[in-house]
């Protein structure tokens, strides 16, 4: 089901519901960037740390504009599941003197056009979010008594000339009108809000209220007084205002609040961008980045790096074409997994997708992920228990345990974001010292060419005529370096601080100068002392 600002507010009762009734969730999401930039090379050198201070300061300018989220719900009787899932369209928003705003890359545009992206339901119909950091300014506003008047000083002409006319209308209907009652029906909760304070402060014996039945209309009683008529408290306008400007951050507050196990697909942008979007500014310090993350979902799997880590226990034979998500549930869907031949559960679409959005559609991609999680977590049960036979969601998850919290990271020094401990150690090679014989300064591209035939790698330049080669694995690293043994062009070695490191081989002469020194002085004291 597809959720935007139109339907949102009928449908949060059922969402709810269905999330408290999930064993655990979906995630995927759609982006308004494509990872272009040396920033986003994935490069072996890279472990998660070096890769996120990378990412940091260009992911703060991106946004998600989609968010899927399944909830998968288990029907004992049955032994299957039944997944609710849904699309939520997002948009930045202004708000007094927050002003969100993004970066729309061109190539973006491109690919978005090409999987038929609604930008009218981005634009026109997107829900609004805050962050963390925003929704306590705001609330810290409305407890200093001060966010009508910032409200005010930050409205732009046009909702201010909006405003004047409202309490034009009211100004001649106290003076020329009989009528009991006047209301006006405004959209925007924001100026709805403005205009409750605005003409409470200019007409003090008037009473304003929100019209029963409809959320949208501002009800305006002449007598304050009259019987059966209450004005709004304002602690209720602050209420359905930030009810409003949260938008899906609600929807953030209710994950976080029931704490249920979040399964995506390759989420380290997305935690990222979680952080930055509906956290606040991303953090200097890496670790407190995993922190944050970590006490607002604390229980995360990445299907991805399960799979990585569960294809070593399959034959050539028997493996899927890729981990991409696409062939990965393909591969599932298809029962080409002959670790799964009985005891599956079936698996319901209570709402059907759009076929022809499918994939990149980040509703539909969260299913996807919650669909692989299950069929890995019934593989990973049946290993522990020694058989096939149905299992249901508590062994799936205590199955997949191994793998809870770590975050899958693509082509880097190491394999996996660790959220609660310590990132793993590098599984790469050691890496390898290339120095150049005949050329006065080193051709990286030239070298790259020439290593690129023994597998893959990457080289960056370390000095003038050096550089530093990171492989993929032990292999080939060894055939790089039987290759290159005696080879008249490059000389190829591990590297070693000491010995190819300028601060190495400092810190060496400094160390053999001061060892020197101190046995020269010895050596000295010790004559002196036999000749007196």
């Amino acid at each position: 089901m597809e959720i935007t600002k139109n339907n949102f507010s009928q449908e949060l009762d059922n969402i709810t519901k269905n999330l408290k009734q999930s064993c655990f969730v979906g995630f995927d999401a759609e982006f308004t960037a494509i990872l272009s930039g040396e920033c986003f090379n994935h490069r072996l050198f890279h472990t998660s740390k070096e890769r996120y201070d990378l990412i940091k300061n260009e992911v703060s300018k991106m946004i998600m504009t989609q968010v899927g989220l399944t909830m998968f719900q288990y029907e004992r009787e049955q032994d299957s599941y039944t997944a609710v899932g849904y699309t939520f369209h997002l948009c930045p928003q202004t708000f007094g003197d927050i002003d969100q705003s993004f970066i729309f890359q061109a190539s973006t545009l491109r690919f978005l056009c090409k999987h038929k992206f609604n930008f009218n339901k981005f634009i026109y119909d997107g829900l609004p979010y805050l962050s963390k950091t925003e929704e306590n300014l705001i609330r810290q506003q409305i407890n200093d008594k001060t966010l009508f008047i910032n409200l005010i000083n930050c409205i732009n002409m046009d909702d201010e000339r909006t405003l004047q006319q409202y309490c034009s209308e009211v100004s001649k209907w106290l003076m020329n009108s009989e009528d009991e009652t006047l209301y006006f029906d405004i959209e925007n909760p924001v100026m709805r809000y403005i205009v409750h304070n605005e003409i409470r402060l200019r007409f003090p014996d008037v009473l304003t209220t929100d019209s029963l039945g409809n959320s949208n209309k501002v009800l305006i009683y002449r007598d304050k007084n009259v019987e059966g008529a209450n004005s709004a408290p304002i602690t209720l306008l602050e209420k359905n205002l930030m009810g409003n400007i949260l938008g899906f951050s609600q929807i953030i507050n209710l994950l976080a609040e029931h704490k249920k196990p979040i399964v995506g697909h390759n989420i380290f942008l997305d935690t990222v961008l979680l952080h930055s979007q509906f956290i606040g500014p991303l953090p200097k310090n890496y670790s407190v980045f995993k922190k944050n993350i970590n006490n607002l979902f604390p229980v995360i799997f990445d299907t991805k790096y399960i799979s990585h880590e569960m294809s070593r226990k399959l034959a050539f034979d028997e493996t899927w074409k890729s981990n991409a998500l696409q062939d990965l549930y393909e591969y599932f869907l298809d029962g080409k997994c002959k670790r799964l031949q009985t005891g599956m559960n079936i698996v319901k679409i209570k709402i059907p997708f759009d076929v022809k959005q499918s994939y990149h559609e980040a509703g539909w991609d969260s299913y996807c992920s919650g669909y692989c999680f299950i069929r890995l977590g019934h593989w990973a049960a049946c290993e522990v228990s020694g058989k096939f036979r149905p299992v249901g969601p508590k062994e799936k998850l205590a199955a997949l345990s191994p793998f809870c919290n770590k975050v899958n990271i693509i082509r880097g020094a190491v394999a996996y974001m660790n959220l609660v401990n310590n990132d793993p150690p590098s599984h790469r090679p050691d890496l390898l010292h290339v120095k150049s014989i005949k050329e006065r300064v080193i051709n990286v591209g030239k070298v790259t060419s020439v290593l690129a035939s023994f597998g893959s790698v990457d080289i960056k330049r370390y000095g003038s005529r050096t550089a530093l080669v990171a492989a993929s694995s032990r292999n080939v690293a060894d055939k790089i370096l039987k290759q290159f043994r005696n080879d008249r062009d490059y000389r190829i070695a591990p590297y070693s601080f000491v010995k190819h490191s300028p601060v190495g081989r400092v810190a060496v002469w400094s160390s053999a100068i001061i060892t020197g020194s101190i046995l020269l002085m010895f050596i000295h004291r010790q004559f002196n002392t036999k000749i007196l």
